[in-house]
């Protein structure tokens, strides 16, 4: 983003986005640590930790038009958007599900579903709603059923990118709200169709809105943002568990809208200041993503380790502070080993292939291409 300012407080809260979802798939392996003797959940087993996700997909939506804002209408602006969010999603997903495969081989019983057949993996690796042996649409990698549809409203922000800003925009959102109301006259029997008219596509709308009101210069004064934020998040963590497929119209509302107006407070307050703490909260909003897809090879293995090791002899509400510390140490370090240096080489990589095609569509001069890969390489440099 431009304002990097505004850019730490957007990284915040991916951080909380993705801190949300952890706690409470440890909250839920907690459930299998307690004996029968145990007390009741408290309060804290029962708020809406899920919702994490709806907070990700305006978060998405948000990023996804500030920052290529500039493009809509340019040539080539989509084909650089779609090469640069496959970049950064595709690769980190598609290791943790081979991952999760070469695990099953090994260590089925770790597994809650088995993998499913061929064409289910193949789904999965490319993103395509598929069901599961148990029923779910989910892909091999469970989580990855948010990235199908990150990867859907990738297709259509790509189109907009077409038109000129304004008719981009409210192509979009005729589109979106077009698909929902499709949804609401289903299901329709065809599994891609029902999950892509989910009223969950508006939250990605309402993310792309904030940053076209951001653009425009809407902003919201400190008191009433840290208001609306706190309003919002305890709104969102109460509001109750999952709504079903019948319900999904009203699961937008339960929690698209807090999460919309978390988003909004967020990007519209006045600029972070970049303390230590804000800037640590910052990287791990940079790291949110591994935490995401990482964090399940961190709850269950170290569940079945708690067990055997410790049982009854610390509170199981340990387990969720020791989950969540250890998937951030898990996270921390796929981001910079695996994640961070493979989109840096393979953005290289893209805009080498771009600078020569590019050169050789213009000229088809051979000294040309061989200056588009200097310059390639000098950048590629340059990034390391």
């Amino acid at each position: 983003m431009r304002d990097q300012a505004r850019q730490l407080n957007i990284q915040i809260l991916r951080a909380l986005a993705a801190t949300l979802v952890v706690i409470g798939h440890a909250f839920h392996d907690m459930q299998a640590l307690k004996g029968a003797a145990e007390a009741a959940p408290t309060w804290l087993d029962r708020l809406n930790w899920g919702w994490g996700v709806d907070v990700f997909f305006v978060i998405s939506g948000f990023i996804m038009f500030f920052t290529s804002a500039d493009g809509f209408g340019r040539p080539g602006a989509a084909r650089v958007f779609v090469t640069r969010r496959l970049i950064r999603i595709a690769p980190l997903y598609w290791a943790t599900t081979t991952l999760l495969i070469a695990g099953a081989a090994v260590a089925p019983q770790l597994l809650n579903v088995p993998i499913g057949s061929g064409s289910h993996v193949l789904a999965s690796y490319l993103f395509i709603p598929d069901l599961r042996p148990n029923g779910e649409v989910r892909p091999v990698m469970a989580l990855g059923w948010t990235l199908n549809y990150e990867m859907f409203f990738y297709v259509f922000f790509a189109l907009a990118l077409l038109l000129p800003l304004r008719r981009g925009l409210a192509a979009l959102a005729v589109a979106f709200a077009a698909l929902v109301a499709v949804g609401q006259f289903g299901p329709w029997g065809v599994t891609q169709i029902d999950f892509w008219t989910s009223p969950l596509l508006l939250e990605f709308l309402a993310g792309a809105v904030i940053g076209a009101l951001m653009r425009g210069g809407a902003r919201l004064n400190p008191a009433p943002a840290v208001a609306i934020a706190v309003v919002c998040l305890a709104l969102g963590l109460a509001g109750g568990a999952s709504a079903s497929a019948a319900d999904s119209l009203l699961r937008a509302f339960r929690y698209g809208l807090p999460a919309v107006g978390l988003v909004a407070a967020g990007a519209l307050a006045p600029n972070a200041r970049p303390s230590r703490a804000v800037l640590a909260l910052a990287f791990l909003g940079d790291a949110s993503y591994a935490l995401y897809l990482i964090h399940p090879y961190a709850i269950r293995p170290l569940r079945v380790a708690w067990q055997a090791a410790i049982g009854d002899a610390l509170p199981s509400s340990l387990f969720v502070v020791v989950c969540l510390g250890l998937a951030i140490a898990l996270a921390v370090g796929l981001h910079l080993g695996f994640e961070r240096p493979a989109t840096r080489r393979l953005n290289a990589l893209a805009g080498a292939a771009g600078l020569l095609a590019r050169a050789a569509g213009s000229t088809g001069s051979a000294a040309d291409a061989a200056a588009a890969l200097v310059a390639s390489r000098e950048l590629q440099s340059q990034r390391g």
